[in-house]
């Protein structure tokens, strides 16, 4: 928790400095008693399972955020991710502690243990089972750290790293939100206009799919020809159909909290990095600007200088248009990976409450342990995967660009000497040639070595001419000779298909729901075995038919419990249940009865004489 605004140079004052100092040390260690004493009353707010009969059943333990199945607030589990961001980006990229390797994982868990814990009281006030206490709380706290985080980015921002401000600008909008919201929450409670309504075992959107399979099927009509024109249509409207249920708040296609806070932290990082790129531009220009005035350079002749100046003009500005267009596409391929991943994750959970496992493969079992641990690993490794593939792809678009400025455009233009234009002119005639050749041989394939029958394709849509040779010692002598030649060729098709699969995983790096090894090693591909963790926990906690049917039982049972008319009779005190129904109903509370009656007697022979049902103790004690 150290100053991430820059370091404190010696030319700022003393008073400044020193300043800056008391306020990072203060962001450091100070808030920690501040969080705790927040952590403390909001956990008095809350009651506990175990041991309910004991205080009342408080402290109990707060619910900061819910990743399993929770769609409440997500806005503002978002916002209070926002207010942690400039944290998570110096720890992830800037902060480097001067430690052994051994020691440097320890550190970083207890660094993340600390930001976890300052704002701790800002995610668990927005989810508190008191509207009114938790509200206030949540004010206060988040205004002490709206506060000093202004103190400290105001008083140790150094001249020239003003830029600094604008990745803090996204936590003061976040805190601006929660202050907001948190007044809100406190006026509308005090004046008793809303009420915190506690989330039921069952949602609308839940009940709502289940009625929807409960209902007769549509019939459908007999398959038509469907033009292109009108399958693309239908696919445009399905996709503005999608987008508008995910942003309904009744829907089970909404966004839950966990794909929300993702999207909210990659959007951040993009973010950071479109305000690095437009400062590295500015950085460029101060160092083509300099070059000249360099003593080494100046020092040179005027035909060498100027070529040297040249050169390095033109390498600068090959540079800031390859990082320009490499975010620009960076940003097209992260948001592209945020839909793909989406929409495969729905279906698949879809697939699995209809009970289909096909896509999984056979060889990816897991424990019950394993499950959990993967479904916790689940949410930061998707924000981290998903940021690794969009710096990934920024350095494979800059080096593509390079390549194609330096051996293509460059060249070409007379900018650079004839030689970076040699590699194309080796690389680009094979290739040709063996596209032209592969073409070729698909025709005579076609025209000479395919007998004249013709079946239906595999789409269903064409015709093709059955495998059936025809001149077949002609195609045996043509394999004879293209023998050889394949071998020679085989090479530049080796790299193309390594290229290729190199390309696709690339891609798909940032998916945590496409396995990146070829099948039956899928178990080594440790994202992919953490999605189906996570897939696996999805499906038996948040299953739509399996919480209805608990939730009618439980509501049938309640029912039962309240029309009995011995629903007071019990030999138990009566205990806190925590605003919840116990679950020993009528049935188990009659067993319990029972065994409470046959200890009493038991431990009191003389009470055996007074019993009808319970003879056998009286004749055991005779």
């Amino acid at each position: 928790m150290e100053n991430q605004t820059g370091n404190v140079s010696s030319t700022i004052p003393p008073v400044v400095s020193e300043t800056c100092r008391l306020l990072s040390s203060f962001q450091s260690f100070g808030l920690l008693p501040f969080a705790l004493a927040a952590i403390l009353i909001l956990s008095l707010l809350e009651k506990r399972r175990y041991k309910a009969d004991v205080c009342f059943g408080r402290p109990g333990l707060p619910l900061p955020i819910n990743f399993l199945d929770g769609t409440s607030n997500s806005v503002a589990n978002a916002a209070a991710v926002g207010c942690t961001m400039q944290f998570i980006i110096y720890y992830m990229f800037y902060y480097t502690p001067n430690v052994t390797f051994w020691l440097k994982s320890l550190l970083l868990l207890f660094l993340s243990f600390l930001v976890s814990v300052v704002f701790y009281p800002i995610f668990a006030c927005l989810n508190s089972s008191s509207r009114m206490i938790g509200s206030a709380v949540g004010f206060l706290y988040t205004l002490l750290l709206t506060l000093l985080n202004f103190a400290i980015n105001l008083s140790c921002t150094t001249a020239g790293l003003e830029w600094v401000l604008a990745f803090y600008s996204i936590m003061f909008i976040s805190e601006l939100y929660l202050l907001g919201l948190f007044a809100y929450r406190f006026i509308t409670a005090v004046s008793k206009k809303s009420k915190n309504e506690k989330e039921s075992m069952v949602k609308t959107d839940q009940r709502n799919h289940v009625r929807d399979l409960l209902s007769r099927p549509k019939t459908t009509l007999g398959e038509k020809e469907i033009h292109l024109r009108q399958r693309i249509v239908e696919q445009s409207r399905r996709v503005l159909e999608e987008a508008k249920l995910c942003c309904l708040h009744k829907n089970l296609y909404r966004f839950t909290t966990r794909t929300l806070v993702i999207n909210t932290v990659v959007f951040l990082v993009f973010y950071f990095n479109v305000v690095l790129i437009i400062i590295s531009a500015d950085l460029i220009d101060t160092v083509n600007d300099r070059l000249k005035s360099y003593k080494y350079i100046a020092n040179l002749s005027g035909s060498l200088r100027s070529q040297l100046l040249k050169q390095f003009h033109i390498f600068l500005v090959v540079l800031r248009v390859s990082l320009i267009l490499s975010n620009i596409l960076s940003g097209v391929y992260v948001v592209a990976n945020m839909i793909l991943i989406y929409r495969s994750q729905r279906q698949q959970l879809f697939q699995l409450w209809r009970g289909e496992r096909s896509f999984i493969p056979p060889n990816c079992k897991q424990t019950h342990n394993d499950l959990l641990v993967k479904n916790l690993m689940y949410t930061g490794n998707q924000v981290s995967f998903l940021v690794g593939g969009y710096i990934f792809s920024q350095f494979v678009v800059v080096f593509l660009c390079f390549g194609i400025a330096y051996f293509i455009i460059l060249p070409l233009k007379k900018d650079v000497p004839d030689v970076f234009l040699y590699p194309v002119k080796i690389i680009i005639p094979p290739v040709v040639f063996m596209l032209l050749f592969t073409f070729i041989l698909r025709l005579i394939s076609g025209k000479f070595f395919l007998q004249n029958h013709y079946l239906i394709s595999a789409d269903g849509e064409s015709e093709e001419k059955a495998l059936a040779l025809d001149n077949r010692r002609v195609y045996q002598n043509l394999s004879y000779f293209l023998f050889f030649y394949y071998i020679l060729v085989g090479f530049f098709r080796c790299v193309y298909r390594v290229g290729i699969s190199s390309a696709l995983v690339l891609f798909h790096i940032a998916r945590l729901d496409k396995p990146l090894v070829i099948p039956g090693f899928e178990r080594f591909d440790i994202g992919y075995m953490t999605y189906l963790g996570f897939l696996e926990v999805e499906l038996h906690h948040c299953h739509p038919v399996v919480l209805v049917s608990c939730d009618l039982m439980l509501k049938s049972a309640a029912r039962k419990l309240i029309s009995s008319p011995q629903q007071q009779i019990s030999l138990e005190s009566p205990v806190i249940e925590n605003n919840k129904m116990d679950f020993s109903n009528t049935y188990t509370r009659k067993t319990r009865n029972r065994w409470l009656k046959t200890k009493t007697l038991i431990s009191n022979g003389s009470l055996c004489e007074y019993s009808k049902t319970n003879t056998s103790f009286h004749n055991r004690a005779l």
